[in-house]
């Protein structure tokens, strides 16, 4: 497969602004940290666990993480206009092999507006995760 180059990559000036509903969510997630002994106490103990390199840290650390942000994801989960946006998109997906740090599939997802389905010379956001 040969790698596709753009010409138009960065070239793009950010225009948006943060919508009000996202500004709400933020705001209320920061109220929340703040104005919660239990939520100060999680972090504080995650901030000692992320110095740490042994299993049961690590584990517990990541048990740490998932209970502080599940108040977020349930409100991604809830939000209306993320509902909307999802029932709108195809998800496909693709794996790029690899060998630059030993044999590897790199897993890629395809989100793709149902209405721009068809078309063949579309825009793409292409974002990898190092891991």
């Amino acid at each position: 497969m040969s790698r596709v180059v753009s010409k138009n990559l960065l070239n793009s000036k950010l225009t948006g602004e943060i919508d009000d509903e996202v500004k709400a969510m933020d705001m209320q997630f920061e109220e929340t940290m703040i104005s919660s002994p239990e939520a100060r106490e999680m972090e504080k103990r995650m901030k000692e666990l992320e110095l740490k390199h042994d299993d049961e840290s690590n584990k517990e650390y990541i048990k740490l993480f998932r209970a502080a942000h599940e108040p977020l994801m349930k409100s991604f989960r809830e939000n209306e206009g993320l509902k909307y946006g999802g029932e709108q998109t195809t998800m496909t997906s693709f794996k790029v092999p690899t060998s630059h740090d030993g044999q590897f599939d790199v897993p890629v997802e395809v989100y793709t507006p149902k209405d721009l389905e068809n078309e063949t010379k579309r825009a793409a956001y292409v974002y990898a995760h190092g891991g």
